[in-house]
């Protein structure tokens, strides 16, 4: 959220809206914002788009347990001004408060206090499901990690057995040759165990650049290991 309030954009609309057509542009921006900044300042236009309506204040959550403030005028006349405060919270998820401003005698709002309640609802859900997106693509890069990780072991443990096999070493020996030869030809485990599975299975394997080490290349070393 530390970036979220960054954006120093002034809203200014040249048409003005009824509450009923703002209401419903807002539902539509939480749904559709493609992030924290563009989509806030743009229910923060929208709202200011009602006549009568000169400001708005909101107040955020940051990451690290503090609190960012935010204002848009679309006015800076001098004179009296009402104010409506609605909680930004919904599903059990609370990230700070807003504020409206308004002319003392607005008749395109019927009612402020539940307008900004709207307001501060719908940029609640806005950000609960933005949350929620970040989090769901934080988990498939996760997943994905693991996934390679495990096709690599796999992979790299089934070619140290063909190398093994076919170069009488031992296991470990097989797997530390599979890993250097990588290092050295600038390949991945992956790669390389891929294409030596092939070459097995279609009877190519003498084919494959791997020599045999001497018994003092064969020490095993924690970076060898780091490639599984």
């Amino acid at each position: 959220m530390s970036a979220l309030l960054q954006s120093p954009n002034l809203f200014r609309s040249l048409r003005r809206v009824s509450e009923q057509e703002a209401v419903m542009t807002i539902g539509r921006v939480a749904l559709t914002a493609p992030d924290a900044v563009s989509g806030v300042e743009s229910l923060a236009s929208v709202a200011l788009r009602l006549s009568g309506l000169q400001g708005i204040e909101m107040k955020l959550q940051s990451g690290d347990d503090g609190v960012e403030a935010r204002e848009w005028h679309g006015s800076k006349k001098p004179g009296p001004r009402g104010a409506a405060t609605g909680l930004i919270a919904a599903n059990g998820r609370e990230w700070g408060s807003l504020r409206i401003l308004f002319e003392p005698r607005i008749k395109s709002v019927e009612c402020p206090l539940r307008f900004a309640r709207v307001l501060a609802q719908q940029t609640a859900l806005m950000l609960n499901r933005l949350e929620v997106s970040v989090g769901n693509k934080l988990s498939r890069a996760a997943v994905q990690r693991l996934e390679h990780r495990l096709d690599t072991r796999k992979a790299v443990t089934r070619a140290a057995g063909i190398l093994a096999q076919a170069k009488s070493l031992t296991h470990e020996n097989a797997l530390l040759l599979l890993l250097k030869q990588a290092r050295d030809t600038k390949r991945t485990p992956l790669a390389l165990a891929r294409t030596t599975i092939l070459s097995a299975e279609t009877g190519h394997l003498r084919q494959i650049s791997l020599r045999r080490l001497g018994p003092s290349e064969l020490t095993s070393s924690a970076t060898s290991r780091s490639y599984l």
